[in-house]
């Protein structure tokens, strides 16, 4: 379970940032929260694979990052499917 936690704690920060950013700039909510999953993750596989070890430290400030990783990475993606999904007026 330990393995799945980081991956876990992105989805969350991004289905918590992606939402409310995409609402903010005129968006779609539901849009916002599933770009804003889907970009957490994708959030911490691209932080993973470019090489950002754990900047913030050890212990507690892993999960912390995680979030913030999954909260950026949802927070774009999020903005970007709240405009797709956005109702035609």
């Amino acid at each position: 379970m330990e393995q799945y936690l980081p991956i876990i704690l992105s989805a969350v920060g991004g289905g918590v940032l992606g939402p409310i950013i995409s609402k903010i700039l005129g968006g779609s909510g539901t849009g916002g929260l599933l770009g804003g999953i889907i970009g957490g993750v994708g959030g911490h596989f691209g932080a993973d694979a470019a090489g950002i070890g754990n900047l913030l430290g050890d212990g507690i400030m892993v999960h912390i990052q995680s979030l913030l990783e999954g909260g950026v990475g949802g927070g774009i993606l999020g903005v970007i499917a709240g405009m797709v999904m956005k109702p035609k007026a």
